[in-house]
């Protein structure tokens, strides 16, 4: 069982902020409910990028999975696939840290809003948690080393702010300050060991992505006439999926 970690003091403060706005009255908007979930993805992607991992990896492996989700689906079949997608999200949030998933939920949760329309606005403003989600789906094992690394990231600043404090109060040499540096270097130790590890394989992913990318231009250019032909007829449909999916 993965060990939960305490979040950084000044993440709680900004939960707290956040959490106060939501809360600020009983009846709101449409607009100030948007601006809600906005200020909550913000604080995600804030917090996210706090880490080795940003946005980009996950954006680039997964951009194909991302535009290919239920946002365009039509009928009753959207509405169920924005609907798991926003449920996807919300768990996610809630592995960064319960609290945030809180604030994600009840900001999804308000009457009226449209499911297709959330997961725009979720994607559109909240790149972090999107990037995070993919990654679960695409490769479980890396997304859980990656929600551990932002763990430690938080455990870091608690622990750093702490001994900060301590020193401006006692000096660098009391037996406290002591303590908290020895419990500092060994968390970072972890955190640096794990992100290295973490980063090596994502080269590794995208370098097998530019590996596959390169096949596909090669093959493009070798049969460029038979390139051309197969995608005229994917214009006119006359292709059957299989077919269409070969140029993918």
């Amino acid at each position: 069982m993965r060990t939960r970690y305490t979040i950084a003091m000044g993440w709680l403060l900004a939960l707290s902020c956040t959490a106060l706005v939501l809360n600020m009255g009983t009846a709101r908007s449409h607009a100030s409910s948007t601006d809600d979930l906005k200020s909550v993805l913000s604080l995600t992607n804030t917090f996210v990028a706090q880490s080795d991992f940003g946005q980009s990896f996950a954006n680039q492996m997964n951009a194909k999975n991302s535009q290919a989700d239920g946002v365009s689906s039509p009928g009753s079949s959207r509405l169920s696939s924005s609907r798991s997608s926003i449920d996807q999200y919300i768990e996610v949030a809630h592995e960064i840290d319960p609290r945030l998933g809180k604030l994600l939920m009840d900001s999804c949760s308000d009457g009226g809003q449209d499911p297709a329309e959330l997961e725009r606005m979720i994607r559109r403003y909240g790149r972090g948690l999107v990037a995070l989600a993919d990654l679960q789906a695409t490769d479980p094992e890396l997304y859980e080393r990656k929600i551990q690394e932002l763990h430690l990231d938080a455990e870091t600043n608690t622990i750093a702010l702490a001994l900060r404090n301590v020193i401006e109060a006692q000096g660098p040499n009391c037996q406290e300050a002591i303590q908290l540096k020895a419990s500092l270097e060994v968390i970072m130790r972890a955190r640096l060991a794990l992100s290295i590890s973490n980063r090596e394989r994502s080269l590794e992913q995208l370098n097998d992505r530019i590996a596959t990318l390169k096949e596909r231009l090669e093959y493009e250019e070798t049969h460029f006439d038979a390139e051309l032909d197969r995608q005229m007829r994917q214009m006119l449909r006359e292709l059957d999926p299989v077919e269409a999916a070969k140029g993918r």
